[in-house]
């Protein structure tokens, strides 16, 4: 469970009390496509997920997307197709409503 009390996701709000983190050097490809699309160099992650996702960093996953939930929904992770099976060995639950779709995880820590 998160510490989100009543933020709405995607609110003003939300977006205030996430924490901005350097896209690491082994999501290089990741990092240049944003920069492309005059995109930041960082990413915005919920505070109450930011340890899980940097350790999933240095295991290697490589992350497009994440959100804990803010108490109203479940948490969940993207990662590239090649890491799917990297998670899953790691403990983690598939959770996207398309069941075709093998790149998104529920959090352990939300």
């Amino acid at each position: 469970m998160c510490n989100c009390k009543n933020i709405t996701p995607q609110s003003k709000e939300c977006y205030a009390q996430q924490v901005l983190l350097d896209i690491p050097p082994h999501m290089e490809a990741y990092k240049q496509a944003r920069l492309k699309n005059d995109m930041t160099p960082q990413i915005s992650i919920d505070p109450c997920i930011v340890e899980e996702i940097k350790w999933l960093w240095e295991q290697g996953i490589i992350t497009y997307g994440c959100c804990c939930g803010h108490n109203k929904f479940e948490s969940m992770v993207n990662v590239d197709d090649v890491n799917s099976k990297q998670m899953l060995e790691m403990g983690y639950i598939m959770n996207h409503q398309d069941k075709s779709r093998t790149d998104t995880f529920k959090l352990h820590s939300a």
